[in-house]
């Protein structure tokens, strides 16, 4: 005996509304299609099922009997079919999510593994990308999240902020005293200044505060990465400006980091999403294991460390 789902359907169907016609209509097949089946089905179990006329369909003894069996064994199927369904969607969650390379490349990897802890059934893809792409493929959905310093506001993407940051001075690790006071704004070199591209929103807010110091500086020379601009200045080629969340980023260069005052200037750090997207309680921890890596690095400005490459960069 080889029975078959379409079979119990059929009969189910048909059983209900005592039509075929009917029946084959609920069920989107043709009426002989449907006959078909359940001449199958008939031959299968040795018994007539219904009893036929010209006019109407009526269960026989038989198919009064074998009709709860068929209900249940369908509903059955139904409940497990749902269950597997519900277990492969938490099996194949996934989080798409955007940062610029200088993001991506050093706090998005330690974020995925402290995130991946507790989410083991959850995939993180990481796409690095510019802000300009990254506002992009939020807004058309392609991205579930967005995460830097996202300084202008748009409609279409809704921002919330994660974390206080500032800007601040990064000197070569030779060039620096050994114990520095935090630094004014008017005590930033203003000759052989290095930077990122003049229409970068983080550059155009560099420029604004030092012009508001007195002094606009004078830039020799700008990146388009952000590496490249910490290397140059480990190699002595000048002195930068950046935000605070890059600390993780210059760990890796014998630059010394010393906090800006006299203002304090904001640079925070934002994640954007979909405008009228639905809270995700997914995203919501990812952004909390982002935070968790960004903050003892933000809060380490002021705080002095020793000189020369290691896990962290030496803090003013």
């Amino acid at each position: 005996m080889n029975l078959s789902a379409r079979q119990l359907r059929a009969f189910v169907a048909a059983a209900r509304v005592q039509s075929f016609t009917r029946a084959a209509e609920q069920l989107h097949v043709t009426q002989p299609g449907l006959s078909a089946m359940l001449r199958e089905l008939e031959a299968q179990l040795d018994c007539r099922l219904f009893e036929r006329t010209t006019r109407s369909v009526a269960l026989t003894a038989q198919g009064m009997a074998f009709l709860p069996t068929a209900t249940r064994v369908l509903r059955e199927l139904d409940d497990a079919a749902a269950s597997l369904g519900r277990i492969t969607a938490t099996q194949k969650r996934r989080l798409s999510v955007g940062a610029t390379p200088v993001i991506a490349s050093s706090v998005l990897p330690q974020a995925c593994a402290v995130f991946a802890q507790a989410h083991s059934n959850v995939e993180v893809e990481v796409q690095d990308l510019d802000r300009a792409l990254i506002y992009e493929r939020v807004q058309s959905g392609v991205l579930d999240a967005g995460f830097g310093a996202f300084l202008t506001t748009s409609r279409a993407v809704r921002r919330r902020k994660l974390l206080d940051a500032q800007l601040l001075l990064i000197l070569p690790a030779d060039e620096s005293p050994a114990e520095a006071a935090p630094l004014r704004w008017k005590e930033v070199p203003r000759h052989g200044l290095l930077g990122l591209p003049p229409t970068n929103p983080i550059q155009q807010q560099v420029e604004a505060s030092l012009r508001d110091s007195g002094d606009p500086g004078q830039f020799v020379q700008s990146f388009n990465h952000l590496h490249t601009l910490l290397a140059m200045v480990e190699a002595g080629r000048g002195a930068a400006v950046l935000p605070s969340f890059v600390a993780g980023a210059a760990a890796r260069y014998r630059v010394a980091l010393h906090a800006l005052r006299q203002p304090v200037v904001p640079v925070d750090f934002f994640e954007i999403t979909k405008a009228g997207r639905e809270e995700s309680a997914l995203l919501t921890a990812f952004a909390e294991c982002i935070t968790a890596v960004l903050s003892p690095w933000t809060s380490a400005v002021g705080a002095p460390q020793a000189r020369g490459r290691s896990t962290r960069p030496r803090l003013s």
